[in-house]
């Protein structure tokens, strides 16, 4: 058994340790408030575009896929560049190799996802690493990196572009998921495989109205390509922001509880110990008067 003093010290730095994770919970808690508020505000704008987009893609073929379909695929993995979020960067970092052919690339986002990569051997297939603050993002951040997709599929470097996020469900629940950027995949416009805040709220032809489009729907749909995917990804590290803090605030509350419970633990066993030395003495003191008393 340890001694006394070894327990109090384990528990002195146990309180200490469970002091930083809830404010850390704190923390992750505001700054995943403020980032859903943001979010809410791009949706706004995501939800208008999407619905033109929409209106295009359903009523033009553009010829914007490889004809050859044999250079693999580019990935955009959305990861976080701070730790202690839990399996936030495992998760979507497993899912990404598990999607991955031999062929494939992948530009990396975020400085944790980059690192496992590398880890695991797949440092030749990162293209680029790209770094964002972790402050508030401006949209024009994210264009010179949507520029730099567009140009490798339009010089056919790739047959398709894939973007992977985490997906935000609920509050305890934090999805994997990718959606196919380039070329345009008709079922990223459906509801249920939409990412999250893109939904369809207005239907451009609930007027029975024709919309009469100049230039043509193919020329406006090339022109759009550029906000398109800048959207996507603007979104995507929004939500996968969120689901980072949620991971990382659920991440400090399981271990704050656990701190609270070990220090319980610790407390009885420093209970039972003391109360093993006070018997102890209580019975020295009295085999040493039984003794004085013959």
């Amino acid at each position: 058994m340890q001694s006394l003093d070894e327990i109090k010290r384990r528990i002195r730095s146990i309180q200490t340790t469970s002091k930083i994770t809830g404010a850390m919970k704190l923390v992750a808690t505001a700054k995943m408030k403020k980032v859903m508020n943001q979010f809410k505000k791009v949706n706004i704008f995501c939800q208008d575009f999407y619905n033109i987009i929409e209106e295009l893609v359903q009523n033009v073929s553009p010829s914007t896929k490889n004809k050859n379909q044999t250079k693999g695929n580019l990935w955009i993995l959305i990861c976080s560049s701070l730790g202690l979020c839990g399996a936030f960067n495992i998760n979507i970092c497993k899912y990404l190799i598990s999607k991955m052919q031999p062929s494939d690339k992948v530009i990396v986002i975020g400085r944790k996802g980059y690192a496992y990569l590398k880890s695991r051997d797949f440092g030749e297939r990162i293209i680029e690493h790209v770094d964002f603050s972790d402050n508030v993002l401006d949209y024009f951040e994210v264009l010179p990196l949507s520029e730099e997709i567009i140009t490798y599929f339009n010089n056919h470097e790739y047959d398709a572009v894939h973007l992977v996020y985490t997906k935000f469900v609920n509050s305890l629940t934090f999805t994997p998921t990718s959606i196919q950027l380039l070329p345009f995949d008709s079922s990223l416009f459906k509801h249920e495989d939409k990412p999250k805040g893109l939904k369809v709220n207005v239907d451009l032809n609930e007027q029975n109205k024709e919309i009469e489009y100049e230039p043509s729907k193919m020329d406006i749909l090339k022109s759009s390509l550029s906000i398109f995917v800048t959207t996507s990804l603007y979104t995507a590290i929004y939500e996968s922001r969120i689901c980072e803090n949620g991971s990382r605030r659920n991440a400090m509350e399981t271990a704050t509880d656990n701190a609270r419970e070990l220090i319980d633990e610790l407390t009885l066993e420093f209970n039972e110990a003391r109360q093993q030395n006070i018997t102890q003495e209580i019975n020295e003191i009295v085999a040493g008067a039984d003794g004085s008393t013959l």
